[in-house]
């Protein structure tokens, strides 16, 4: 008998922690609400700006091509990929243009070893299970003190504290082996001065620490997950229906009375979204915006 293969990036496990009721909606009914937030496809752009500045310049160019290269894809990913308005997009400009500046000399300082890296790591295996975790880690850099470190950019509007207990995080410092991981965070706040919006915290994780994460998965995904699975059986978990002053997209859904009406609401307030695909997790931003450039312009070529 063929082994059962669980496949998760860190996303994919968060929402499923979150809700199993919600993580049915989005990864087995495959529905979701018209377009994408804002704030994501901002995030996109900065991801796919510092992919092109660090690239280049682990490929030995100087500062100032590799910022005005980044710069330039940033324009042309959020005029063609992207339903921003010129304002944010320029306001992406600005603040990446001043983050590549403020950190100029510290991206001089370590060696850039990858770029936007792939990874998939066995994580447990039975005689009937094999468990998969995915993912894709923005920067590892080197130095004289830390090893093939793995970098994670953040983009943020409000000030936060950055904690290790986050999943991917975590995940992180497993695939690349390393007991240190950097958060990067670059903040859109117009009031705030450059040191106080582009802060790199340093995280520490120690063997016993990922060992118990590690274990915590496998257990979450052996047990409430694949119950799920085999009963059919996605329950709510009604303390994530509202929470950081933000109300669930599928609220509705479980707010409504009976199979029909919620059948009802599937039909007329949601669209059929894409089945999640490990390999998109794993491409480069560059090649995601490419990937909607194209999508739009055969949908613009269908109309």
């Amino acid at each position: 008998m063929a082994k059962v293969n669980i496949v998760f990036d860190m996303s994919k496990y968060d929402l499923f922690r979150l809700c199993e009721a919600r993580y049915n909606y989005r990864h087995n009914i495959l529905i979701g609400k018209p377009g994408k937030p804002q704030q994501m496809e901002r995030g996109s752009l900065c991801h796919v700006g510092n992919e092109i500045y660090y690239q280049s310049l682990k490929d030995g160019k100087g500062y100032q091509d590799s910022a005005n290269m980044a710069l330039s894809k940033i324009r042309e990913a959020g005029v063609i990929s992207t339903d921003l308005d010129n304002d944010i997009i320029n306001r992406c400009i600005d603040v990446m243009e001043e983050y590549y500046d403020y950190w100029r000399i510290a991206d001089q300082s370590f060696e850039i070893k990858e770029v936007e890296q792939p990874f998939m790591f066995l994580l447990f295996e039975n005689d009937d299970v094999r468990i998969y975790l995915t993912g894709k880690i923005d920067l590892i850099t080197s130095d004289n003190r830390y090893e093939n470190e793995p970098m994670d950019h953040k983009s943020y509007d409000r000030s936060y504290e950055v904690g290790r207990m986050n999943n991917q995080f975590k995940c992180y410092a497993v695939a690349t082996g390393s007991n240190y991981l950097t958060v990067n965070k670059i903040g859109f706040q117009k009031t705030l001065k450059p040191h106080e919006k582009f802060i790199r915290t340093k995280l520490t994780f120690d063997p016993l620490y990922l060992e118990e994460w590690k274990q915590n998965v496998i257990s979450t995904l052996m047990n409430s997950y694949l119950g799920c699975v085999t009963e059919n059986v996605w329950p709510m978990n009604e303390t994530s229906c509202e929470k950081f002053n933000r109300r669930c997209e599928f609220y509705d859904i479980c707010d409504s009375s009976g199979l029909p009406a919620k059948n009802w609401k599937i039909n007329s307030d949601f669209i059929k979204v894409e089945q999640w695909d490990v390999t998109k997790v794993m491409r480069k931003s560059s090649q995601v915006i490419e990937d909607e450039k194209k999508k739009r312009e055969e949908s613009k070529s269908n109309e």
